[in-house]
């Protein structure tokens, strides 16, 4: 039978914790239940404007995103107080969320390469530039 390894999509320094973090189907599922509400309503209000997550609720979602076996909360919060202590700041912290959720896929798939000739010279619904003589 063979073993699925499970690759960190990304690996952070957390004060004195290093994070390898994924964000699979499972991570996400275990982070909202804890959090009682979407990963991506993290960003945003009432009003549907943006706003920054409070440090507790990025932690939870770092803690539920690492591979690493053995790191409660209590280890997280720690590391956290150091991690400030270090001079960095908690928006620095929510910069590697963003990457994380950016190498995760939840802001859309990323294109590969440039287009090639029988890409761009598909049909489309934008308007195109015509030559005057096609329009006689």
């Amino acid at each position: 039978m063979a073993t699925t390894i499970k690759k960190a999509t990304k690996t952070i320094q957390l004060g004195d914790l290093e994070l390898d973090l994924k964000l699979g189907g499972r991570e996400v599922f275990k982070i909202e239940r804890r959090l009682g509400k979407s990963i991506m309503s993290l960003f945003m209000d009432s009003q549907g404007g943006q706003k920054l997550p409070p440090a507790n609720e990025i932690l939870v979602v770092l803690q539920g995103a690492n591979q690493n076996h053995g790191v409660t909360d209590k280890r997280v919060i720690k590391a956290f107080e150091k991690y400030l202590d270090d001079g960095n700041t908690t928006m620095e912290l929510f910069n590697e969320l963003m990457d994380l959720l950016d190498a995760s896929g939840f802001f859309g798939k990323k294109k590969k390469g440039s287009k090639t000739n029988t890409e761009s010279d598909e049909e489309t619904l934008d308007p195109t530039e015509t030559d005057k003589d096609e329009l006689m």
